[in-house]
């Protein structure tokens, strides 16, 4: 999979430059929206209510399809084609954002429609989610699988992050209905980017046959069957069960920290409202140089010391800045590390992404990227959980350390499982 020389590279990859072009630009132009409908919603639910159980309904329905119908979207990916799959996704959250603009400058979105469209429009990126990742592949050799991951997880970080959050805040100031109909402007871009996007045929699951009728693995049988089928596959494998894992471990980590930072910050390190935000943007930052780096390095790294070891090395790091924004005594020290994870957590990320998209037949993309996904939103309560638990009875320092220990043991416990990686015999994994 991984050479070490430009010459080895497939001239498929030239022909299909301009595929991943346009998903590049689906995917980030929808993160644009998503970003700014990410703070519009809270902004707009706490002019009603200042409840915060109330607005916490809100992150409850945004996440509660991914758990419902993460598994069964990740089948459909898998058994229909899935160009059409996320350009009908697109073109449905469109339309639901266009009513929902209309409602608000009506003067009618009570915190219930809030609740109802955070609900519907994460039932439409469940539907998208595996589909695009399965459509990565069909448009990017092997060998640049790396660097394009990299670029794609960087220029969602900069749209969404950056840009979105930035831009939906200050549209909302202007007037509380432009972050909404901005959204749906950037899901009809999204679906006119999918329209333009071809796909070579061999890649397009033949959603005309029946099911029990063809002979691919992992096609046949009902729903039921195509979701035992994937998880069957990922458990498995080795390979794909310890990137899991391994995911699942950081994911509780993460959530962790997330769920502890803004006292963290506020009470042990003072900063204030400013400073907090300044440590979250940097965090913001270096995911994007991160996803820089994995653009522009990771291709040469993996193809160097294989992607196995990278993804090592950037896990380790991710456990080596937790530890350290957690004991940092100064703003300095908390504004580096806090940076330098943003770097690590992004390349590895997109490291992650390259390991499954390899391992993986195309026949179960969808459904083991979907799975991957679960697990990961499934992780983070129970970080969160664990986190102010720690806190409340240790300190606030506490779960940055036990977040550390944490991501290290899983490292060391999951990434053997990581040597079954078959890639080009004369790479290193």
């Amino acid at each position: 999979m991984f050479t070490r020389a430009r010459e080895d590279r497939p001239a498929l990859g030239h022909r299909r430059s301009g595929g991943f072009a346009l998903l590049w630009l689906a995917s980030v132009t929808s993160a644009l929206g998503n970003g700014m409908r990410w703070v519009a919603l809270p902004l707009l639910a706490a002019g009603q209510s200042g409840d915060p159980w109330t607005i916490s309904l809100i992150t409850v329905a945004e996440e509660l399809p991914w758990l419902l119908f993460g598994l069964f979207a990740g089948v459909l990916a898998d058994r229909f084609d899935r160009r059409r799959l996320a350009l009908c996704a697109d073109l449905g959250r469109a339309a639901v954002m266009v009513a929902f603009t209309v409602a608000v400058a009506c003067g009618f979105a009570p915190v219930g429609l809030i609740v109802v469209l955070g609900f519907v429009l994460t039932c439409g990126d469940t539907v998208a989610a595996p589909a695009l990742a399965g459509l990565l592949p069909a448009v990017v050799p092997p060998v640049e699988r790396p660097a394009a991951n990299g670029r794609l997880l960087a220029g969602v970080q900069i749209t969404d992050t950056l840009i979105g959050s930035t831009a939906g805040a200050a549209l909302f100031a202007a007037a509380a209905v432009l972050p909404f109909a901005v959204d749906a402007a950037t899901f009809l871009a999204s679906a006119a980017c999918l329209i333009l996007l071809r796909v070579p045929a061999s890649s397009v699951p033949a959603s005309s046959a029946p099911a029990s009728s063809d002979p691919r693995p992992g096609r046949g049988g009902g729903i039921r069957a195509g979701i035992t089928a994937g998880l069957r596959l990922m458990w498995a494998d080795p390979a794909v069960r310890g990137l899991c894992l391994l995911q699942a471990v950081t994911s509780v980590a993460y959530a962790g920290i997330v769920a502890v930072l803004v006292l963290f910050a506020t009470r042990v390190l003072g900063f204030g409202p400013a400073g907090f935000g300044l440590l979250l943007a940097v965090y913001a930052v270096g995911g994007v140089a991160g996803g820089v780096a994995g653009g522009v390095a990771a291709g040469r790294l993996a193809r160097w010391l294989g992607p196995r070891r990278c993804l090592v090395v950037a896990v380790a790091g991710t456990a080596v800045c937790v530890a350290a924004l957690g004991g940092a005594r100064g703003t300095a020290v908390a504004v580096a590390a806090a940076g330098l994870l943003g770097v690590a957590t992004t390349l590895g990320d997109a490291l992650a992404a390259t390991l499954r998209q390899s391992l993986v037949p195309d026949a179960y993309i969808g459904r083991v990227t979907s799975a991957f996904r679960i697990v990961g939103r499934g992780a983070a309560p129970v970080g969160a959980l664990a986190a102010g638990a720690l806190a409340h009875a240790y300190g606030l320092r506490t779960p940055f350390y036990a977040g550390a220990i944490l991501v290290a043991a899983g490292l060391a416990a999951f990434a053997p499982l990581l040597r079954k990686v078959t890639v080009n015999p004369a790479q290193p994994v």
